[in-house]
């Protein structure tokens, strides 16, 4: 896949033309600063569709709670805590609960600028709301969680003492995806996703790809869609651009 863009045109079998756009879950303002290029597609469309239901967040109290200390030795717990500390700036002991895919996440955005309150996906919900659009999501709050907490930690937690020990490894690695992501490079951006998901792509990108496409499929054909998702699930053989076409929609890059 040679284009440069995270900007699609998706028409339905029917002809019914809808957007497809590859976004970030990051408040940087380099990413953050196509939103104002998207804001006359998402005004063209009838609904606007996150990866998420935004919407439904709240606070739940019934998820399971993790114990990142029970994981080390404390002599190395203490020893992470202070590496964590001092090359992201995180306190490690407020995220300790939390699946250790989240602390991983929380990592990265401390590698990136935090320039905006919220991230492109959250701003791009927000403006359809205040256009009047309906906004429905591709995937539930409880399916993502589900999926979440069905991931074991052990590996994960190995992973964060790995980012402790060598921190420049993140770092270069979220440098090169926000630069993949700022030229729209998907191809090379789904490349990088996927090595770094190692034993989980199955489940977190080529699974949920194969749902996602097919619940694009089924969205009603009287009415145009503004798709928001991940860009890293956008390209590839499972992606959600060359699915469409398997599923007999058209999909060409669109200049925005």
């Amino acid at each position: 896949m040679s284009h440069s863009t995270l900007l699609w045109s998706v028409n339905s079998p029917e002809g019914v033309p809808s957007f497809l756009f590859g976004t970030m879950h990051i408040r940087d303002q380099r990413a953050h600063q196509f939103c104002s290029r998207l804001y006359p597609f998402i005004e063209q469309a009838d609904v606007y569709v996150g990866e998420m239901d935004i919407s439904s967040i709240d606070n739940r109290s019934d998820e399971p709670v993790y114990d990142m200390k029970r994981h080390f030795k404390p002599g190395a717990y203490s020893k992470l805590k202070k590496q964590i500390l001092k090359s992201f700036g995180l306190p490690l002991d407020r995220f300790a609960h939390l699946h250790p895919l989240m602390i991983m996440s929380a990592l990265t955005q401390q590698v990136l600028q935090n320039d905006h309150v919220i991230s492109i996906d959250e701003h791009l919900w927000k403006y359809a709301n205040d256009q009047g659009k309906s906004a429905i999501g591709l995937e539930s709050v409880e399916e993502q969680v589900t999926l979440l907490h069905s991931i074991r930690p052990d590996k994960l937690y190995s992973q964060i003492r790995q980012i402790g020990s060598c921190p420049r490894v993140i770092r270069k690695f979220t440098n090169k995806t926000l630069d993949y992501y700022t030229r729209g490079e998907i191809h090379k951006l789904y490349k990088l996703t996927k090595a770094s998901m190692q034993h989980l792509r199955k489940r977190v990108i080529y699974e949920r790809n194969h749902r996602m496409a097919i619940r694009i499929a089924g969205f009603d054909s009287k009415h145009s869609y503004f798709i928001a998702v991940g860009a890293g699930h956008l390209s590839g053989n499972t992606g959600l651009i060359s699915s469409l076409r398997k599923l007999g929609w058209t999909v060409r890059p669109l200049v925005y």
